[in-house]
């Protein structure tokens, strides 16, 4: 995508529900941003700004607290809308209320304060424009506004917002905990994803505009190799140092890369497009995607754009235990690997390779894990009333599932919920987004922000009603 993209280019209906007042949603929104909600660790983690956080929101929205109850599980937030049909599952809107904190040394950059909720004409500026505190509040305002349309709905609506999703998400496990003590279960949800639209110019469909509606996340590891070392004088390297043996077992894990294949959405996300791919290499390729599979994941691999998408990927991103001096062999020696694991691929799986690939003599520590999503199907309550309001709001656009290569506190919800929806409907243009999301002068346009809410709540008149 170039800088000239324009995202107004697939804007339309922003007629529809004059009762919205955006000027008093960005005043909200703004005042969210001027809260400092940066997680660290439980324990050195300042909640004052959370705690005012919870405060605005309850009291920001009449309609939703007077049916609703606003209950808090730790630091996160839970909000209850019951509906008047008891016997139907819920839906369930997700967003988190932490954000990263600036960069140190970037703070002169900011054309506004990061944490001052400044609202221009044009933007609102903050840390958490676009991830995601305009979710949260845009989620809020849209079941607001759901309420004032039309009363209760029928199914109840729950609004789930973690307090840590940059760190653990810790809340977003409590959370989902607390809503299966309590036998609650949720037909769909909708929580971030994908947050801009994308070129399929990659997949050989140049000028065809995509929006994901990623049905499963990739999950993460990170793992430390260790080889053991006792120093001495670098004369008598007999055997090799630890640092070598580190060396040579990252060479052998990166020339054994896991071999790239497709998952079931972004298999889908080539049928989708078959139609439309007028160039090389999938052109052909995709009319037959279940034959072609292997090829077309092979080639997508071999693409920047597409590569997180067909494989398990692995970055060596620490290195430690050098030796003070070039004449002292090292002692023990570490190199830190981060997997992100495609859907169907497991912890076990990825541990097991990596020790069979680097043999012994290097150690394999398990540091950190999530496991990949579930991978949901296409389809049904919610994904098709989500599509329909997609295309109605974004018209020129191709609708597509796919898979969230990053990590969401969608995956806490598995087992309390049936299909597991992440796509951001707050969609600036490319290079606005991938400009600002945890970098300098992160902002959203009124527009923008509008669209979005517009986007739930015609999604929330279509399931709830």
């Amino acid at each position: 995508m170039t800088k000239s993209f324009d995202p107004f280019a697939h804007f339309a209906h922003e007629d529809d529900y004059p009762e919205l007042d955006c000027e008093a949603a960005c005043r909200r929104l703004a005042a969210a941003l001027a809260l400092r909600t940066v997680y660290t660790t439980p324990e050195q983690t300042d909640f004052a700004p959370f705690d005012r956080l919870y405060d605005l929101v309850r009291g920001a929205y009449p309609n939703v607290a007077r049916p609703g109850t606003f209950e808090r599980v730790g630091h996160s937030v839970l909000v209850t809308i019951p509906g008047t049909d008891e016997s139907l599952p819920a839906a369930l809107l997700l967003a988190h209320q932490d954000v990263v904190d600036v960069v140190p040394g970037t703070e002169g950059q900011w054309l506004h304060d990061p944490f001052g909720g400044h609202l221009d004409d044009e933007w609102v500026w903050g840390r958490g424009a676009i991830d995601i505190k305009e979710m949260l509040m845009g989620e809020l305002e849209a079941v607001e506004l759901l309420l004032v349309r039309n009363g209760r709905p029928r199914r109840t609506v729950i609004l789930a917002f973690g307090e840590d999703e940059e760190v653990t998400s810790r809340g977003a496990t409590a959370l989902a905990a607390e809503l299966a003590s309590r036998g609650v279960h949720a037909a769909f949800s909708l929580d971030e994803g994908v947050s801009t639209f994308a070129d399929a110019a990659p997949y050989g469909a140049p000028g065809t505009t995509l929006i994901d509606v990623c049905l499963s996340q990739k999950g993460y590891l990170d793992l430390r190799l260790i080889a053991r070392g006792a120093g001495g004088h670098s004369s008598n390297p007999f055997g090799g140092t630890s640092l070598e043996r580190i060396c040579v077992a990252v060479a052998a894990l990166a020339e054994r890369r896991p071999k790239p294949r497709l998952t079931p959405p972004v298999a889908s996300t080539f049928r989708a497009l078959a139609p439309h791919i007028v160039e090389g290499p999938f052109r052909g390729l995709a009319d037959d995607v279940d034959a072609n599979a292997g090829a077309i994941a092979r080639e997508a691999a071999s693409m920047r754009e597409l590569h997180p998408l067909v494989c398990t990927t692995m970055a060596v991103d620490q290195i430690g235990g050098s030796a003070p001096s070039p004449n002292v062999m090292p002692g023990d020696a570490s190199a830190t690997v981060n997997f992100r694991l495609l859907p169907g691929t497991t912890v076990e799986d990825v541990v097991s390779w990596v020790r069979e690939t680097v043999g012994e003599g290097v150690e394999v520590e398990v540091l950190h894990h999530t496991p990949a999503g579930r991978l949901d199907e296409a389809g049904g309550l919610g994904y098709d009333e989500l599509v329909d309001v997609l295309e109605r709001y974004h018209p020129q656009t191709t609708v597509v599932p796919s898979i969230v290569c990053g990590g969401t506190d969608s995956i806490r919800y598995e087992g309390v919920c049936d299909k597991l929806l992440r796509v951001t409907p707050f969609r600036p243009a490319p290079d606005e987004f991938s400009r600002g999301l945890h970098g300098v002068n992160e902002r959203i346009s009124r527009r923008v922000y509008a669209q979005g809410i517009r986007v739930i709540l015609a999604l929330l008149e279509r399931t709830t009603l």
